[in-house]
């Protein structure tokens, strides 16, 4: 007859060799070879056994216990060892289970990003198509347009002379925002530089030369292609917001090369002398949209912006 602490400390064995089963040497030998799940069950086997025998005896011998005195024979060790069997047994089908919980949980969790990617992928197409069309939209028959630039300077040439080259460069900013890019949707960078400058020529015969504007570029910009309008749309910016004729604070815009990396930066003071013009162009906001879609992790954009002064700055990896 067993004492109850035999009962307790029986019970206590079991649960926690259940315990080290389940979250120690499973995760230890899961996946591993054959043959090292077979010697750490043999070794838990040889433990179990050992304490079970430690414990038996050390009640035996401080006289906690009724059993009869006992010898390690077979039927003792088959009694123990069907014990051992049945835990093993439980702890392992309970790993099995949170293993497949686990597993399964994670699956979701991956099924789940993944549609959730395709999702925002999809919401970044249609929103960069819905921009699309919008500046589509806005644009103007483009043979209209151009027949009535090319009779403005026609007649400008007799009338008013000192308008011809502003109507030029009028044409041929419009006649590169309006026509067909090629297959690839990216233009020469060269010939985006060259409508800015023209873009900020036009401007200064509207102000009669008196904008304190510089532009600058470094580095070599031979064979390298760009989004068309995606530098002409904050410099278009500048003549809304900036203080153009701030002589000790003049718009500083710079385009710097090295290898492929584009860095663009303008630097301007803020018009406080009248109210700012909304923008009709395609904005800071599809332009984002547009790198976002063409340069998803080559390009980043950095503002910072005071009560004073504003800060553009975008680096692309072309």
């Amino acid at each position: 007859m067993s004492s109850p602490a035999d009962y307790i400390f029986a019970y206590a064995l079991n649960i926690i060799f259940f315990y080290i089963n389940t979250y120690l040497v499973w995760p230890l030998v899961y996946k591993k070879p054959t043959y090292i799940g077979i010697l750490f069950i043999l070794l838990e086997l040889i433990a179990y056994l050992a304490l079970k025998y430690a414990i038996t005896w050390f009640f035996v011998a401080i006289g906690n216990s009724t059993a009869v005195p006992f010898t390690m024979t077979l039927d003792y060790i088959a009694r123990i060892a069907y014990r051992f069997i049945y835990i093993f047994g439980l702890s392992t089908a309970y790993w099995f289970a949170l293993n497949i919980i686990t597993q399964r949980k994670e699956i979701t969790d991956l099924e789940k990003n993944k549609l959730l990617d395709q999702v925002h992928h999809q919401q970044l197409e249609k929103k960069l198509i819905d921009s699309e069309v919008a500046y589509l939209k806005s644009q103007i028959n483009p043979h209209f347009l151009f027949n009535t630039l090319n009779f403005l300077h026609n007649s400008a040439i007799t009338t008013a002379p000192q308008l011809t080259k502003p109507i030029l460069l009028l044409s041929d900013i419009m006649r590169y925002a309006l026509t067909e890019i090629p297959q690839n949707g990216k233009v020469d960078l060269s010939e985006e530089i060259e409508q800015i400058a023209s873009f900020i020529d036009l401007n200064q015969f509207r102000f009669d030369h008196n904008l304190q504007l510089s532009f600058t570029i470094t580095g070599n910009t031979a064979n390298l292609q760009i989004l068309p309008l995606i530098l002409l749309t904050p410099v278009e910016n500048i003549f809304k917001y900036a203080d153009l004729k701030n002589t000790e604070y003049p718009v500083k815009i710079n385009l710097e090369i090295k290898n492929n990396e584009l860095e663009f930066t303008i630097n301007n003071r803020k018009i406080r002398t009248r109210k700012p013009i909304h923008s009709h162009g395609i904005g800071l906001k599809n332009l984002k949209l547009r790198l976002d879609a063409y340069y998803p992790d080559a390009h980043e954009i950095q503002i910072v912006e005071t009560a004073d002064d504003y800060t553009f700055k975008l680096q692309i990896t072309l």
